[in-house]
């Protein structure tokens, strides 16, 4: 299963730690860190985690990933409000009213 964790503490210093959903996990870089850039922390990593929560491999998500999930999220929140207002004004006005306008 794959999780969107934050490194907090990188593997130089012992083992790595990072956070997924609330919850810590220890982590060494051999085996599982599958990037170029060295683990920091801050920085967000997907991880893939096994049945009994073990991590598998873990990768850092690009800042360019993050900005393109952040305008989506952006998207689909003016999107869900235009729908609110446009729902406020059919009630109001009533959908045939509303489209004769």
């Amino acid at each position: 299963m794959k999780k969107r964790g934050k490194i907090l503490r990188d593997p130089p210093t012992g083992p790595g730690l990072l956070m997924i959903e609330g919850r810590q996990y220890w982590f060494c870089r051999e085996g599982v860190w599958k990037s170029e850039v060295p683990p920091q922390p801050g920085l967000t990593v997907d991880v893939k985690l096994g049945h009994a929560g073990q991590i598998l491999a873990i990768t850092v998500v690009s800042e360019s990933q993050l900005a393109e999930e952040l305008a989506e999220r952006s998207v689909d929140t003016a999107r869900a409000a235009g729908v609110k207002i446009l729902r406020k004004l059919a009630a109001k006005c009533g959908m045939p009213d509303l489209l004769r306008r």
